[in-house]
């Protein structure tokens, strides 16, 4: 037998390098896979929960297309209508333009009068005032101007009645009505 070593001829391979690089690639491989199985995971809960929506969702179709529709006739169709002018009358009604009316009041109004209540009636196009005068004068002159002006001539006094303050004076309490007032 002959013995013939020549390590010349071999091609050398360090085998704990290519153990650390094997071990360091596997690691990495891995981490991927842990993390694509979470991330795989969250994904399949939240498709269960997309699921059972879209059952939810589908059994509410199902039951809507279940009931009966309401058939359409013409006499349907002019109740609706006819509740429709109601409503849109009684917003035509409550559209009240607070602004003007208390500007026109301040322009009429003398300095010796204080209003304590205002009261619209929009059935009646009224409104109701109830106020403290510093005197009887000057009762008269609110009712003067109002009946002067061209918009609230319609005034009408309802009650009047001395009152005491609480510093002891004696005022005029009051109320009227004004017609037409907007």
């Amino acid at each position: 037998m002959e013995f013939r070593l020549n390590l010349a001829s071999r091609s050398y391979l360090d085998r704990r390098t290519a153990r650390r690089w094997l071990l360091l690639v596997g690691g990495f491989a891995g981490l991927l896979l842990a993390v694509h199985l979470v991330y795989g995971y969250v994904n399949l809960q939240q498709l269960s929960r997309v699921n059972a929506r879209l059952a939810e969702i589908d059994a509410k179709t199902m039951a809507q297309r279940s009931e009966t529709a309401v058939a359409f006739t013409p006499e349907s169709l002019a109740k609706v209508k006819a509740r429709i002018v109601a409503a849109n009358q009684l917003l035509a009604d409550e559209h009240f333009r607070w602004t003007a009316l208390l500007t026109r009041l301040e322009e009429l109004l003398p300095e010796d009068v204080a209003i304590r209540s205002l009261k619209p009636n929009f059935r009646d196009r009224s409104l109701q005032v109830t106020a403290l005068a510093r005197d009887n004068a000057a009762l008269t002159a609110l009712l003067d101007s109002l009946l002067d002006s061209t918009d609230m001539s319609q005034a009408y006094l309802l009650n009047q009645s001395t009152a005491l303050q609480p510093d002891g004076s004696e005022v005029v309490q009051f109320s009227l009505i004004i017609k037409e007032a907007f």
